[in-house]
């Protein structure tokens, strides 16, 4: 099979010659700590294929920001501590030297929607015909900004209709996939958490037009694109959930995005994507009967955080044409390989026994994870995704003989003082 096949097979429930090989991104300060632990600059420069997963194409451009921007205003600086007003027009806190990359943690102070008229203000700064939303245009990778992250700002890509790119989603060999922001998660970008939970039962209509602005966006933005390239995957971000609950009520999932969930499911049926996914950390318990079992408007979730009380099994008994990828405990990979190995090991008896169940590390990977355990995650992976036998098969651990010696070892501690140092609260 092609990655592509073997991933449409997946998607239907078919006979897989084997799993998929996917294990789970590390991000900057992940990477940054590796290097010190030995990944070396060749290695660093074909990190991806040299862990032997297989590939992804992605849609290319798309940009849902704000154009035009907010206006950028820094309000003070105060040792490692810098507060400013986005382009999005939030008013938040950052460190301004972060040691875990890839990880920030930010406050938001206030956000720029509290009421409809607020929205209604500002919606036409997201107008779906807005020129430049799929078209790279010159210099939009260097803009400068405070964000310390990444969060919140757009790297174009390559335009889907290149025709180079375009051969790659409609013709290659690897799956398609397309991320686009969800309707809770760009609806809390607007309000902030706690403008929003407060507008749905105090002003519910704007928060009905906002997601059924949203909507309209997503689906008059893609309409043209989808009609013309193949995109296996489409994955709504939303991240609406606390570690035992979700951020939304089901009463208020099925009353404010059920509907229009609806509307978009059907929209990329239509338009051939293979599987509608949802990527929520936190605890799934509560989206996955509303948005899955009892509306069937989402094929599958994302990445099934252990910390939060989600098993894989679980979701996989109770509904069995649930699509999975992650379960596998980030928390399990800090220790050695003995610990790195039940763990993975359970997940991929899990997967073989109820299929539709792609195990990945439940979410980016840290940098309190050893580069070593990791590649020796990736090793057991791959064989166990060929079918073998999870209680006697061990990896050769190949790829650690290639690493140059260890310099230092990361440490949390350090990180933490770091990103608290300098009158940082």
């Amino acid at each position: 099979m092609t990655p592509r096949e073997r991933y449409r097979a997946y998607v239907q429930g078919e006979r897989l010659d084997r799993l998929p090989y996917a294990f789970g991104g590390p991000r900057q300060s992940t990477m940054a700590a590796w290097r010190r632990q030995g990944l070396t600059p060749e290695l660093d420069g074909r990190f991806w294929s040299w862990l032997g997963g297989d590939p992804w194409v992605g849609f290319g451009k798309l940009n849902c920001q704000p154009i035009p921007f907010f206006d950028v205003r820094i309000i003070r600086e105060e040792g490692n501590q810098r507060e400013w007003c986005d382009e999005w027009g939030v008013r938040r806190v950052d460190a301004i030297r972060q040691p875990t990359a890839g990880f920030a943690t930010r406050q938001y102070l206030e956000f720029p929607v509290k009421s409809l008229a607020d929205f209604e203000a500002m919606r036409f700064r997201y107008d779906a015909r807005t020129p430049g939303r799929l078209v790279p245009q010159p210099g939009e990778n260097e803009r400068p900004t405070y964000n310390p992250d990444g969060y919140r700002v757009h790297h174009a890509g390559t335009a889907y209709d290149d025709p180079a790119h375009a051969a790659r989603l409609n013709l290659g060999d690897a799956p398609t996939t397309l991320t686009v922001p969800g309707l809770y998660w760009t609806a809390r970008d607007w309000a902030g958490f706690e403008g929003l939970s407060l507008l749905a039962s105090l002003e519910p209509a704007c928060v009905h037009a906002m997601m059924e602005h949203w909507t309209n966006f997503i689906i008059d933005l893609l309409d043209e694109p989808l009609s013309r390239v193949r995109i296996d995957q489409v994955i709504l971000n939303e991240d609406m959930a606390y570690k035992h609950a979700a951020m939304l009520s089901p009463a208020m999932m099925r009353e404010f995005m059920v509907p229009r969930y609806r509307r978009l499911y059907e929209f990329f049926k239509g338009h051939g994507v293979q599987a509608v996914m949802m990527d929520s950390d936190g605890h799934i318990g509560q989206i996955v009967p509303v948005f899955h079992g009892e509306a069937g408007v989402i094929d599958g979730i994302s990445p099934v955080e252990i910390a939060s009380d989600n098993d894989p099994g679980d979701y996989l008994e109770a509904f069995p044409r649930l699509l999975l990828d992650g379960g596998i405990d980030k928390r399990e990979l800090r220790f050695d390989k003995p610990q790195a190995r039940a763990e993975t090991t359970r997940r991929y008896r899990q997967a073989w026994h109820y299929g539709r169940y792609i195990p990945t590390v439940d979410h980016g990977v840290p940098p309190d994870v050893p580069l070593r355990t990791f590649l020796y995650l990736v090793e057991l992976g791959r064989g166990l995704a060929d079918g073998n036998d999870p209680f006697t098969y061990q990896p050769e651990c190949r790829l650690e003989r290639e690493l140059a010696p260890i310099e230092t070892m990361f440490d949390p501690i350090v990180a933490i003082l770091e990103a608290q140092g300098d009158g940082y609260h």
